[in-house]
This record gives structure tokens, C-alpha cells and sequence, in this order.
């Protein structure tokens, strides 16, 4: 068993490292294409467009992964197939079931390592490429953010407050209103023209504000007008900064943190949990590709190896088109986060497992 073993994924991991490769050379070339001009306009060195390629690569490299896995599977059972080793192998009396063991455990290794590399090599990489595109390409799109506009924030169970404008770098903003409520009534009004950060207070100084109080005996509001005061919010500048991150470049630690800041201020999570799953979702993907490619190799009539492959990047192009419906699905809050990025997991997963099940026949 251990040479049958042995042959198998000697064969697979060779196929795999030359698909792989092939695809991210391709990647590679269309980019380089598509860039030319951007990096010959900013002046940037070889090594300086090496380095931007560097970085980038893990990003290839997991995108590329799924795809590899699926083609080196129907490749590698495809050849013991075309020559007759297949059917040698199951009349000696191992089963299909065995002879897919190793490609199914590295299936599961391959996943955990799509999973490592994503958290820990690929999100840290983006953000050095993002720095590169920022700073020395000028590209307007990774700018980073240094105001905001039409901010709404639920500092506390009774109090809203909502900001026009808001420069992150010299923690001001202009036309902020809080409001107070009791049993969704509401019963106090700030409306200020400027509001900035009091370093030294550890609190937010208003100008140039009227405040409107709820009357209990009449039931009318009282108005009064001022010129500088200070109000009491759990609202911070940190949490100002937070929003000019961009969540989809960080870890899953982050996402979370970023998530409780979200709900913390009254916004609505859901594109973020959507993001948040998908960082789980996405890495079973190798194994999913194996364990539909394992069939889609021994069950197709013939032995058109050519065929197995194509049809396995057309099931790769339909997987991905389903996980970006299930996202937006998930973004606009018509099927809950998890769900949306695990419905094409699952529905491949039992494609996978019912295909499978029928090779044993």
C-alpha cells in the first residue's frame, strides 16, 4: 500500500507544482501587461517592481490553489486511467476508496494550509503591495482615508449621534447633533457647528451649539444656546480611525474587533460577517475540488484525459460564480453571512460525496 501510496502522490504533487505554476506565471504576465505603463510613468526601479511582485505572489498563489488541486486530481487518476493502471489496481482488490486516501488527506493538509497562509502570509503581503501602489504608483484607490462623511454612531442604548464631517487627522468635525431618548422618546437634543477631541481632558469639546431639553410638566422643548462646552460620549478617535480601515485587507482577528466596533456604534455588520465567514469558507475549497475531481476522473466514459480537464475548470468557473452570488446574497442580508458563503461548500460538498459514493460501484 505504501508505494501505491507513494506513486499517487508523487504523481499528484509533480502535476500539481507544474499547474500551479503555470497559472501564476499566466497571472503574472496579464499584470505585468496591465501595469507596464503605470510602473514606466512612476519611475520605479526593477528591484522596486520585483519586490511589488514578491508581495504580491502569495495572493496568486491561494487563488491559484483551488484550481491546481482540481486539475492535478483528474490528471494524476486521469494517466492510471489512460494506462490501464487503474483497472489493475482495483482487480487486485484495492478499492477506489483507498487508492483516493492520500489525495483526500491532502485535500485536509491543503486546507489548513490555504487557511495558514491567508491569515498570515497573504493579508500582511496585500498590505505591503497596497503600499506600494499607495505611495509610489499614486494610485487614488489605495489613498487612504483621512475624512469622513455622514457618520452615525449609537454611543449608548438611549443616545444617537450622527456627524456631516469628520478629518480623522486633526480629530474635528463639523455639524454634529446627539440625541437622548428614554423608552424611545426623545428628550435631549445637542446640535453644535464644530466638535473636536480635548487631548488633555480626555473629552469632546463643542462650539457654538443649542441645546433643546423635553419639558415633562408641558411636554414642550426649552431651548438654549452656547458657545463651548464639553460632552460625555464613549465615542473615541480611535474608533474615527477604525472606519478608514479597509476590512477585507485584515486578519480574522482584526475582522472580528472591527465587527464588535461596528455593532458597538449601531451600524449594521452584515457585509463584514459576510467577509468574516468566507475567510473560514474559502480554504475548504481544496478539499471540496479533490473530492468532486476524484470521481469526475474515474467515472467519465473514455479516457480523453483533455476532457476531465475541462470540464474540471468549467465546475471551478460555476464554483466561484456561486460563492460571489452567495456573497451578495449575504451583503444585501437576503440569506444570513455563514450561509451565503457556505451554500456552494455545501452544495459541492454533496455533489462531491454522492459522486463519490458511486465509484465503488
Amino acid at each position: 500500500m505504501k508505494v501505491l501510496d507513494k506513486l499517487v502522490l508523487k504523481n499528484f504533487f509533480y502535476l500539481f507544482l507544474l499547474v500551479i505554476a503555470t497559472f501564476i506565471s499566466i497571472f503574472l504576465i496579464v499584470d505585468v501587461i496591465e501595469k507596464i505603463d503605470i510602473f514606466i510613468k512612476n519611475q520605479l526601479t526593477i528591484d522596486q517592481v520585483v519586490m511589488y511582485y514578491l508581495y504580491q505572489l502569495p495572493f496568486f498563489v491561494n487563488i491559484a490553489l483551488p484550481m491546481s488541486l482540481l486539475i492535478a486530481t483528474v490528471f494524476t487518476l486521469g494517466f492510471l486511467k489512460k494506462n490501464n493502471e487503474l483497472a489493475a489496481i482495483k482487480s487486485s482488490g484495492i478499492s477506489m476508496y483507498r487508492v483516493s486516501a492520500p489525495l483526500l488527506i491532502a485535500g485536509v493538509l491543503f486546507t489548513l494550509f490555504s487557511f495558514v497562509i491567508e491569515d498570515y502570509l497573504v493579508i500582511p503581503a496585500n498590505r505591503k503591495r497596497i503600499e506600494i501602489e499607495r505611495d509610489q504608483l499614486k494610485r487614488r484607490k489605495y489613498r487612504k482615508k483621512t475624512t469622513l462623511e455622514n457618520l452615525s454612531f449609537q454611543d449608548s442604548q438611549n443616545c444617537n449621534v450622527f456627524i456631516r464631517w469628520y478629518s480623522v487627522k486633526m480629530n474635528y468635525g463639523k455639524d454634529i447633533s446627539i440625541q437622548y431618548f428614554n423608552d424611545n422618546v426623545l428628550i435631549k437634543r445637542v446640535d453644535a457647528k464644530t466638535v473636536k477631541w480635548d487631548e488633555k481632558e480626555g473629552t469632546w469639546r463643542i462650539k457654538n451649539y443649542i441645546l433643546r431639553e423635553l419639558d415633562p410638566e408641558d411636554g414642550q422643548f426649552f431651548a438654549r444656546s452656547g458657545i463651548d462646552s464639553t460632552v460625555n460620549l464613549r465615542l473615541k478617535p480611535e474608533d474615527m480611525t477604525f472606519l478608514t480601515l479597509n476590512p477585507e485587507g485584515m486578519r480574522i482577528k482584526e475582522l472580528r474587533i472591527f465587527i464588535k466596533r461596528i455593532v458597538s456604534t449601531g451600524n449594521d455588520p452584515a457585509r463584514w460577517l459576510v467577509n468574516l465567514h468566507y475567510k473560514f469558507a474559502f480554504p475548504f475549497t481544496c478539499f471540496i475540488v479533490i473530492l468532486i475531481g476524484i470521481p469526475i476522473s474515474v467515472l467519465r466514459p473514455g479516457k480523453d484525459i483533455a476532457f476531465g480537464a475541462g470540464f474540471s475548470l468549467l465546475l471551478i468557473f460555476i464554483y466561484y460564480g456561486l460563492i460571489k452570488f452567495g456573497q451578495s446574497l449575504g451583503y444585501h442580508q437576503i440569506l444570513p453571512p455563514a450561509l451565503s458563503v457556505w451554500i456552494a461548500n455545501c452544495l459541492y460538498f454533496v455533489t462531491g460525496g454522492y459522486l463519490f459514493y458511486r465509484i465503488r460501484q
